[in-house]
């Protein structure tokens, strides 16, 4: 048995509380369907300001609704505190995907680009460890 193999299993017979910031992106919703399909617990969140309604909708057209149902999906930003204080509630490992990406866009507007991916991170970090997490990745 491998080591991947030997997870998978402790993740079956020990299902956990994930979260997953940038759910509605591409990776971030690609995880969140894994997870769900392991028979995981997942919360999700985010502002849709690059991610997609699609991805979500993807999900529960792949999964069952009993899998479905361990999904709790929060419209959110990690610019707030608030949002990612009431996001890891309970959670055990955080899966960190929320950023703004695209070099370009980061010159256009540095802004933005940093309240999001320092800002936002931070504030994820620190609603994380209050939350006292297992894990960030």
């Amino acid at each position: 048995m491998t080591k991947y193999d030997e997870v998978l299993l402790d993740l079956t017979n020990n299902p956990k509380r994930w979260l997953v910031t940038g759910a509605a992106g591409f990776i971030g919703s690609n995880l969140v369907e894994k997870l769900l399909s392991l028979g995981q617990t997942v919360v999700g969140i985010d502002n849709f300001s690059t991610g997609h309604g699609r991805n979500l909708y993807n999900i529960e057209k792949n999964l069952t609704l009993a899998q479905v149902s361990n999904f709790n999906f929060i419209e959110g930003d990690i610019q707030s505190i608030k949002d990612c204080k009431n996001a890891c509630a309970g959670i055990n490992y955080v899966l960190h995907q929320a950023a703004l990406g695209s070099v370009p866009r980061s010159i256009e507007n540095p802004i933005a680009t940093d309240l999001t991916n320092v800002n936002g991170f931070l504030n994820v970090l620190v609603a994380s460890r209050d939350a006292n997490v297992t894990s960030f990745t």
